[in-house]
This record gives C-alpha cells, structure tokens and sequence, in this order.
C-alpha cells in the first residue's frame, strides 16, 4: 500500500464528514437502540457502532493530515503506520526508568520526576509513578520541620479537584482537633462538610448576614477578660484598633478604587478611637456602625479638624468631602446592607469547622466580593487572635488552640488594585507570628503578577500545584524549579484528553446506559465520569530545585457517600431530567 498525500487525506475526511450524524441525532438513535427489541435492536446498534467507526477515521484522517514539517506522512489506520518499520506493536514497552537521589542523579536533572512520597499528615492520595501513599497538612508538615512555616499555596485551573483537596486536608485537621476556618466560601464548596461534621455555617452577603468592621468582636470580650490599666490590656487594645482601621481603609479603598490619602487615614484612626473612648455610648455590647463613624466626621471635632490641618471649618469640609462621599457607599445600597448592621457573624472557635457562606454575593459583583472576602478573613484571624491573647494571659477556661485558616479565591481581592495586597498582608499577620496555618488558593497568578503580589506566593513554604497552562508554570517560576519532565507532567493534565472519539463514545454511553427489568420502566445507570488530569497535583516542599511528588487524590468511599465532594448536584439533576425527556 502506497503513502496517501495530505490533500488526499483531507479529502476523505470531509468525504466521509458528509454522512456523519450530529451529536444529537446518535444521541437519539442510541436510544432507541436502548429502548428496541429483536431485528430491530441489532439494526439500531449497527448503525449506531457504524457512525462511531467513521467518526474515529475522520479523525484519524485529519490528525495524520496535519505534521509541522513540509513533507508526506504516513497513513494511519487501526494497524498502525503504514510503511516500512510500520504496522502493530501488541506491546507497548515502558520507557527505561532508573532511581536514585538528587545527588546521584543531578547530572540527569531535567528528566527528573520525584519519586518520594512524604507522610507528613493528612493521607491525600498515592503517587503517581510508585503508587505509594502520599500524605500532607502544612500544620502536620511545619510541626515535623519538613517546612519553616505552616503556609501552603494550591493553583490549579477551574474544575479540577482543587475544592476535593482541600476538603481531604480539612477533614484530616479536624480528626487530630484542629479547627478549621473557611472564612470566604463564595461557592460554597466546603459548606457541607462543616454541616457534616458539627460545624458552624454562618451566611453574609445579600438579605444574609452582615459584618461590622467597627464591632470589637472577640478581641473586644477578650479585653474585657484583662486586667485594668494592665500592659496585656493595652496591646489588645492596640491590636483591636489597628484591625478595627485596616478593615474601614480596606474597604475605602475597594469602593474608591485607590488609595487613601495619608491625612485621611490618620483621621479615621482618631475618629474610631473618639467612637469608644470613654464615657461612649459605643461599647462590645452596643457597636457603633460605619454611620455613626460618618456623622463624627461630618462634625468636625477639633481632633479631627488638627487631623486635617484645617483652620476653618469651610476648609475642613472641603478636604474631607471625598472621604465622605466613599463612607457613604458604604453606608448605602449592597455595601450598606453588608458592613452597615450590625454583626450577625460570631465565630464559634469551640466547633470543628467553621465555613462562612457567602455564595449569595453574584460571581459578577467583583467589588462586593472582594469586600465580603476581606472582612471574613479578618474576623477568622481576630476570633484566633482573641483565643491566643486570653490563653497567653491564663485567663480561666482559656486553651490555646490550633488553627488552620482556608482562603480561597484570593484573587478576587488582589484584581482590586495593589493596595489590597498592603491590607490582606495586614490581615494575615497572625499567622507568621503565632504559627497559625494558612492555605491560599488560586486559579492563576497572573492577578498577583500584576499588582506585583508574588511575594505572598513566595513566602508559602509549601506549594501544590495542579494542571495549569504553559503560561502559569512561567509565572510560578520566579520563585519555584520545574525540571522538563515535571513541565511536562502538569501541562499535560491541563491538556483535554478526552476528546478522542473513542473516550467521548464511552461518555456518552455512560450518560444513557439503562437497565430494563421485565415490565418495569428504565432506570438510568450511576456511572463515575472524570476528565482527564481532575485530582493531578504536584507536591513541592522548600526551596531550590528538589524534585515534587506528584500525587492523584484519593476519595474513600464513606466520603463519595456523604455527598461532601459533590459539587455539580444541579448539572447532574439537569442531565438525568433530559434523559428521562429523552426516554420518553
């Protein structure tokens, strides 16, 4: 047999494309294979498997068609190349593979794909390559010195398995008594595992739950706890108000879209601590709101007039107008309905878990987002740092407790501008001093390459990375060493494999496979659909160019039962309504 040309090839393919049926018309004629009996049912299945062999040469056609050299290639078909050296290989031989250590094996570097599988905590999967366990919590991993700091960083586009991952590292934290705070669930992925395992679910957003930046919250009651005129007392007192002034800039600056003036903020300190100073009728019980804060401003006492470096009061109106044009979108409208109520929020640091919901603020509301976000993560870190201030202070009752604090979609935050990254560093401070662990989350980090945020990424000890694009490995290697053969391996899940006719034909039967009793009426078949790459990460711990571990989570099958993974219940729903349509 002769070589065929490209124009050939190409030729038949479009040839043979004129008597495919359409995805929907095999769907239908699938199914009345299903639904049919005797001659019938075997002519409807011999069409049906006709449509899919000619589908696979079409494509077979048209990917030996194309070649990125100017030259002929030979023909494909399901014996193999035709030619000489060509033809079928029963066997597939597996490439040569040799194992040693980083030092024995550094002359072959690029090939290197990492064969350990660390234990360091929560089991998440077995290796890819060994097939052996692979565990890991950043908690777990900084308390037994395999990293200098309890800080992870997870990135892995949409859909696969990033939400899975974390709920397997959660679960873990929580079976050896470590709480669990997810205090920005916008989905919400991780909602029913805290309602599972006796957590607690608190909403905020739209018609929900609001947040006061101005409530003492539990720092305040921890004060409370203090001795008076004490040293302890005065730190809190300090911490509290400078949390209470990073949150009202923070989300100044997110309405305003830029910064503060340095005059502003110095006036809104003075003006928080006017609003609690003694003899205010603002305390822990009675917290004042954002309004209130407005309308001391709009006053003008004469500590706020200094502030300003006003000498009359027409100047001192002119300078602070456009702070309180923005303290007023904060007042009104979605803003108000969130930050200018009072706290429904009370972090319960005694449960399990705690998850705040906020899926009822719309994907499309980036600024309302970004907002709720940043005022969760804020009350997550004050409700530890209150629990650490009265166990440092052997408070009665009072334990110091372990905490591993989940951000997700730090994005959202970051896309606001370069003076967020100021604030949610100002935020998460607790953590690099009193050890607290923190997991952020991302899909990519070109929102952080942009507003110059990389830093946040390079200080995590631990990264987990997922199947990502070409592109993203660039920007993670500013601060991390991919070899060639790990390049490969993550760009390579993010891939989409399943586009072979063969894979899209087991997919599609999997959908409408039925199973007919005698009289009874079909009944679809639960069958387990993955695409390719879904629950792929790579492992990396520390610093230089030490070899990852890449790992495939693993989901016992209590969880698959619990519901706790299962995130696409409406698609599904909609799936199996229009196949009983279909049925019908």
């Amino acid at each position: 047999m002769g070589k065929a040309t490209t124009s050939t090839r190409l030729s038949q393919a479009r040839k043979i494309a004129t008597s495919l049926l359409s995805d929907e018309e095999l769907s239908t004629l699938e199914d009345q294979a299903a639904s049919a009996t005797g001659l019938t049912k075997f002519w409807k299945s011999q069409l049906a498997a006709r449509q899919y062999n000619l589908r696979a040469r079409v494509e077979r056609l048209t990917k030996t068609s194309s070649d990125a050299f100017d030259r002929e290639v030979a023909d494909l078909d399901e014996r193999g190349f035709d030619g000489p050296g060509g033809g079928r290989m029963s066997t597939v031989m597996p490439p040569v593979e040799y194992r040693g250590t980083s030092v024995q094996v550094a002359g072959i570097y690029p090939w290197i794909v990492g064969a350990k599988a660390p234990l360091l905590g929560t089991p998440l999967g077995r290796h890819l390559t060994t097939g052996a366990a692979v565990g890991f919590d950043p908690l777990y991993a900084w308390k037994m010195k395999a990293i200098t700091a309890p800080s992870c960083f997870i990135c892995a586009l949409n859909g696969f398995g990033k939400s899975t991952l974390l709920r397997r590292i959660a679960l873990g934290d929580i079976a050896r008594g470590t709480l669990v705070l997810v205090p920005g669930d916008v989905k919400p992925d991780l909602r029913v595992l805290a309602e599972q395992v006796g957590g607690q679910v608190s909403e905020v957003g739209y018609g929900t739950g609001a947040i006061n930046p101005l409530d003492r919250g539990p720092i305040g009651d921890a004060i409370e706890q203090l001795p008076a005129g004490s040293l302890e007392r005065e730190k809190a007192e300090f911490a509290l108000h400078a949390r209470q002034l990073n949150m009202i800039c923070a989300l100044l600056e997110i309405v305003r879209r830029g910064r503060l003036e340095d005059f502003e903020e110095t006036l809104l300190a003075s003006a928080i601590r006017l609003l609690y100073a003694p003899g205010s009728q603002f305390d822990n019980d009675h917290a004042a709101r954002i309004e209130d804060l407005l309308k001391l401003i709009a006053s003008g006492p004469d500590e706020l007039r200094e502030d300003a470096v006003a000498d009359t009061e027409e100047e001192y109106r002119g300078q602070i107008k456009p702070l309180l044009r923005s303290l007023r979108a904060l007042v009104k409208g979605r803003f108000g309905e969130t930050f200018n109520r009072h706290s429904t929020v009370r972090i319960d640091i005694t449960k399990p878990m705690v998850d705040l919901d906020m899926s009822s603020v719309p994907p499309g509301d980036e600024l309302m987002r970004a907002a709720v976000l940043l005022a969760g993560w804020n009350e997550a870190f004050a409700a530890v740092e209150a629990a650490h201030i009265l166990a440092d202070n052997k408070v009665p009752g009072a334990k110091s407790i372990a905490a591993h604090i989940i951000l997700d979609e730090v994005w959202q935050v970051i896309q606001t501008g370069s003076s967020a990254v100021a604030r949610l560093d100002a935020v998460q401070r607790l953590q690099r001093s009193m050890g607290v662990a923190m997991t952020l989350v991302t899909h990519s980090l070109a929102d952080f390459e942009k507003v110059g945020a990389l830093g946040m990424i390079e200080r995590s000890r631990a990264r987990i990375v997922g199947p990502v694009p070409e592109a993203e490995l660039d920007r993670l290697a500013h601060f991390m060493k991919f070899s060639q053969a790990e390049r490969a391996m993550v760009t390579g899940w993010a891939n989409d494999t399943t586009s072979s006719v063969e894979e899209k034909k087991a997919q599609r039967q999997a959908r409408r496979r039925v199973t007919v009793e005698p009289g009874g009426e079909p009944e679809p078949v639960e069958t387990t659909r993955t695409a390719a790459g879904v629950g792929h990460f790579l492992l990396k711990l520390g610093e230089g160019a030490t070899p990852g571990t890449p790992f495939k989570v693993w989901v016992p099958q209590a969880e698959k039962d619990s519901g706790i993974h299962d995130t696409d219940a409406r698609l599904r729903a909609a799936d199996e309504d229009r196949a009983k349509e279909f049925a019908a």
